[in-house]
């Protein structure tokens, strides 16, 4: 039995504590929400005023609150010994990271990062058909919001890296940019170690939203509609099928599987390792971008 701890966003609407309640696994140490807003639902016993005693109180430390997603609290959390579940909107350096993921293997620790996308049920089936992969090919179209294009953009990089399995070779980067440095249309294509390929295309517009993903086996295709919720099998002609949507609540879901990762001693699926390569990655497209964007501008 895990003890555990959580630190919630003040005055965010959360769902209520009996819902964290029904996690196997754990036994709930403590609370800490920085805002004044009240949540009557909570034991008032389990809520601490200072944030800096949570992480001495509990073996799996949970950090919605994106402003303590900090490496100087990170830190001092994973050295008194806590698991660490984090929020998606963790903003590090590579270089925080790497300490971050050295810490915790020094200290035989676990950090899962929260990703509702990469909880989908289409990827534990996607893990399986990519295991012998010659080639992954992922085509999403979206709004062109560039906050939302960076969340697509590390999302489909993740799957593609866990799709793949294995270590990055080689980067290639094509990018088409609209006249006010925006990017209308953004190609990545990856080569692995492993001898597999990968090709990213993402199209930024507002008049269709698509997201699909095919892995090719020799002659045989495996095409998820994230869209359609539908898997095709081409060219066997096996029926579509359709697979169950997303979790009513993917956040205490990942909790749990987290939780089980720990008690078996799984390196979990979603973790800071991946985050990090991921990170260097958009970092080398958006130097790509930028570039595409001063030469159309010098040569305009």
């Amino acid at each position: 039995m895990l003890s555990a701890a959580i630190i919630l966003p003040g005055d965010t609407e959360m769902f209520t504590f009996n819902s964290l309640r029904t996690i196997q696994g754990v036994e709930w140490e403590g609370i800490f929400f920085s805002g004044k807003r009240q949540h009557p639902a909570f034991d008032r016993s389990l809520i601490y005023s200072s944030p800096e005693i949570i992480p001495l109180i509990c073996d799996l430390l949970i950090v919605v609150d994106p402003q303590f997603c900090t490496m100087e609290y990170l830190s001092f959390a994973i050295r008194n010994g806590c698991h660490l579940f984090l929020s998606d909107k963790i903003c590090l350096t590579s270089e925080e990271q790497k300490q971050l993921i050295l810490l915790a293997n020094e200290g035989d620790t676990y950090i899962w990062i929260q990703n509702d996308f990469l909880f989908h049920p289409f990827h534990k089936k996607i893990r399986i058909a990519s295991n012998h992969a010659d080639f992954i090919e992922v085509l999403q179209t979206s709004p062109s919001k560039k906050e939302l294009a960076d969340k697509i953009l590390n999302d489909n990089l993740l799957m593609i890296l866990r799709a793949a399995d294995s270590l990055v070779h080689m980067v290639e980067v094509f990018c088409g940019i609209l006249p006010s440095g925006e990017t209308e249309i953004l190609n990545v294509h990856l080569n692995f170690k492993s001898g597999s390929a990968a090709t990213l295309k993402l199209k930024f517009s507002e008049q269709e939203v698509r997201h699909l993903l095919s892995i090719h086996f020799g002659e045989e295709i495996t095409l998820y509609d994230f869209g359609q919720n539908t898997i095709n099998y081409l060219p066997k002609n096996r029926a579509k099928k359709s697979e169950n949507a997303m979790p009513s609540n993917p956040l205490l879901d990942q909790i749990g599987e987290f939780v089980r990762n720990i008690e078996k001693k799984n390196n979990p699926g979603f973790n800071l390792n991946d985050e990090m390569t991921v990170f260097l990655l958009m970092e080398k497209i958006r130097r790509k971008i930028e570039n595409q964007f001063n030469y159309n501008t010098l040569a305009s």
